[in-house]
């Protein structure tokens, strides 16, 4: 029994997974690699072979499955709505606006407007800086003897605090170490909660400036953008569900022998590691499901499991159908792409690591040919919008790596515009 990628994303416990179908114990030599097949052409049957049985005899499609239509419910357009509540729950909550008051003297509990230099043997450390720094005195953000040691000083001086890092401190460089911060106090300051309605052009540019955002309209730009992402992301999922739901709905499916047997096997064996995983950090496995899977007790947990498990299973068997009926090839070249970035994102040491993992190359190249399948099946459905007005399946895919190719286009200049800001504050200092 072989984890699957096309289901990593099991939505419970995500440390680990119940990914599982079924590749051939049979096949043992794995397809090689080489610099000089780049543009190898993997082919359904080379890949399918990677399973112990025919999915033609197990799964009959819908005689229209290229021919799908799906109704969304929502045309996802970004309202004022969204944006307003997107404002308030998740920029202006976390950045308050801050008035200067015309208190001098600084006491336990004040806000002080600070800027600081850590210097480590009169040199400046890494991450000991900062300018117009908000500092809650009392709040325990900086280490021993740093707020208090701002206490019944005046606005406007400059002050040197003597003071020694914890031997536990996270960073080797500086723990235990006797450092020197300066610190001058710039004002004291009032913390005021606001809403959407009260931003100012000042108000961005003193708080988003270093991302290149100096005005309100640069601001909700920004936001637009990131919802036009997400919701556009959120389309996408509906009509790829929409689309799985329709293909098991119109298939017609029986399982090859012990399949089933084995998919259990595959279950039972991640809950085994849930229940190492409670024992190592010491919980019972009641307690631990409680605290992590989202569910409120074992019974529901494993039900879910459960299901899920099925239901993978069905959407496997479909798509491997699908692979067959459309002859779904592959190159070397776009299957190692897809690898080196999936290596990178979940952390594994290297492709023949990841390839173990998954049941072998084949099998993961197989995989990797189900996510085309379904892509296939989408970009030839129509989508029709609430308001009746229909688009390809094609169409919204593109909408969506347009969107994403421009978020991350925008998350790279604020970056490179961020670095810039901070670059020339140093070479000013």
């Amino acid at each position: 029994m072989k984890k699957k990628i096309a289901a990593l994303m099991v939505g419970a416990l995500a440390a680990t997974t119940i990914l599982a179908g079924c590749a051939s114990e049979d096949v043992t030599e794995e397809v090689s690699v080489s610099a000089e097949s780049e543009d190898e052409v993997i082919t359904a049957e080379e890949m399918l072979s990677s399973t112990d049985y025919d999915i033609t005899e197990y799964v009959t499609l819908p005689d229209d499955y290229m021919n799908l239509t799906v109704e969304l419910t929502s045309n996802y357009e970004v309202t004022q709505e969204e944006i307003e509540d997107y404002v308030n729950d998740y920029i202006v909550s976390y950045y308050p606006l801050y008035v200067q008051t015309d208190k001098t003297t600084v006491e336990d509990g004040d806000i002080v407007d600070i800027d600081y230099v850590g210097t480590l043997d009169g040199e400046e450390f890494d991450g000991g800086s900062g300018e117009d720094y908000k500092l809650t005195i009392g709040s325990g953000t900086f280490i021993d003897g740093f707020e208090d040691g701002l206490i019944g000083q005046e606005v406007g001086t400059t002050v040197d605090l003597d003071l020694t890092f914890p031997d536990d401190y996270s960073s080797e460089d500086l723990a235990g170490q006797d450092v020197v911060f300066t610190v001058t106090i710039n004002g004291i300051m009032d913390e005021t909660m606001i809403d959407y309605d009260d931003l100012t052009d000042e108000y961005v540019e003193e708080n988003f400036g270093t991302y290149g955002m100096t005005t309100v309209d640069d601001l909700l730009a920004d936001v637009q953008d990131t919802l036009e992402s997400s919701n556009e992301s959120e389309e996408q999922t509906e009509i790829q569900q929409n689309v799985l739901d329709q293909l098991m709905a119109g298939s017609t499916i029986t399982y090859p022998e012990s399949l089933q047997e084995e998919r259990q096997e595959s279950v039972d064996e991640y809950l085994e590691e849930i229940k190492e995983a409670a024992e190592e950090n010491d919980m019972t496995y009641d307690d631990y499901v409680a605290a992590y899977s989202g569910y409120p007790d074992v019974e529901s947990f494993e039900e879910y499991i459960q299901t899920t498990s099925e239901e993978s299973l069905d959407e496997e068997l479909i798509l491997e159908a699908v692979v067959a009926d459309q002859d779904i090839s592959i190159t070397r070249s776009e299957f190692e792409s897809f690898v080196d970035t999936f290596i990178a994102y979940y952390g594994f040491e290297d492709a023949e690591s990841f390839y173990d993992y998954y049941g072998g190359e084949l099998y993961t190249m197989l995989s990797y040919a189900e996510n085309r399948a379904l892509t296939d099946v989408i970009d030839a459905a129509t989508i029709v919008m609430p308001e009746g007005t229909t688009e390809s399946g094609e169409e919204v895919e593109e909408q969506v790596e347009e969107a994403e190719e421009k978020e991350a286009e925008d998350i790279e200049s604020e970056e490179e515009t961020a670095e810039e800001n901070a670059q020339a504050a140093e070479e000013a200092e």
